[in-house]
């Protein structure tokens, strides 16, 4: 007879404690419910994450069927059960669940283990009175109580990520609410001509990935910018940099308009290409993140291209 079909009274695991597996079906959303009842070994995978958990931290008081029902309403709708389930960070999703009910040992163990990640997730903006011990306040409020009805934001942390990254693009995310709140124009500390835009204007996320890696896109992007002809560069930069028309260029060139067109998306393919190819060798990142990074490099190559074209050395 199966194990994991739903009942009433307590299952154990060894080191994981005891826990009910229909705590974690019926908390599950609809759709998702018969998939993971189908299982065959549903309850070998949530033992093993009850274990793996209390390992790192055994000195949490929180509930395995607490837990479970934290789990189930986190689980992504797009990806089957068992790899769902084996790509949580289960260690982080479990410390981010006790502090979401205010267990104090949890919210000490963060404080230990991860309030320096608010700290560094400010690194990227200026204005040192939002550096100090009143936002970091303000940021611990968010974090674990804030505001009805949708209460403590450590709740939302889905286990997809680390906890870490997490928490310093919930940092920078608060940052940037209240610089808005108070009308002002949150000064990004980039460092880098390649990231121009202003930061009300960008994703925090989109901030912190541009950060982390501009020097090495700097490098893939300039080395790809190179590669291409000084016709294709030439083109670029009278379109991108001195603003002329697709018919004003192709007057130039004396071709129809329609083909400077062509020639531009052509080279803005390549140049995308060619950056990938070289970034995807200098950075330890691969899978989504890698595309997510490639997007928001997209998202952003009409302004880098004018800029790196206006030196005179391309």
């Amino acid at each position: 007879m199966s194990d994991l079909h739903p009942d009433k009274g307590p299952r154990t695991d060894e080191g994981g404690g005891p826990f009910r597996i229909d705590a974690f079906l019926d908390r599950l959303a609809p759709a998702l419910r018969p998939g993971y009842a189908a299982l065959p070994n549903l309850r070998d995978l949530l033992g093993d994450m009850l274990a793996q958990a209390l390992a790192v931290w055994p000195q949490l008081t929180l509930g395995a069927d607490d837990f479970l029902v934290f789990l189930a309403g986190h689980l992504p709708a797009e990806l089957p059960p068992e790899e769902a389930l084996g790509g949580l960070h289960v260690t982080d999703l479990f410390l981010a669940c006790a502090c979401a009910r205010s267990d104090r040992r949890a919210l000490e163990a963060f404080e230990r283990d991860y309030a320096l990640e608010i700290a560094r997730g400010l690194s990227s903006f200026a204005g040192d009175e939002m550096r100090g011990d009143d936002f970091k306040q303000e940021v611990r409020h968010k974090l674990f109580i804030g505001k009805p009805p949708a209460g403590p934001k450590i709740a939302e942390y889905s286990g997809r990520g680390s906890l870490r990254r997490w928490v310093r693009i919930t940092a920078r995310r608060t940052y940037i609410d209240l610089m808005r709140a108070r009308q002002r124009e949150p000064e990004v500390l980039i460092g880098d001509d390649i990231v121009s835009e202003r930061a009300s204007e960008m994703d925090p996320e989109l901030v912190y990935v541009k950060d982390r890696y501009r020097q090495e896109f700097r490098t893939a992007f300039t080395a790809a910018l190179g590669t291409l002809t000084t016709r294709q560069r030439n083109i670029l930069r009278h379109h991108f940099v001195h603003r002329l028309r697709f018919d004003e260029i192709a007057g130039i060139y004396r071709v129809h308009r329609a083909t400077v067109a062509r020639w531009i998306a052509d080279a803005r393919t390549q140049l995308l290409e060619r950056t990938r190819a070289l970034l995807r060798d200098q950075l330890m990142v691969e899978g989504e993140e890698f595309e997510s990074i490639m997007r928001l490099i997209q998202s952003d190559l009409d302004v880098t291209v004018s800029r790196l074209l206006k030196r005179p050395s391309l």
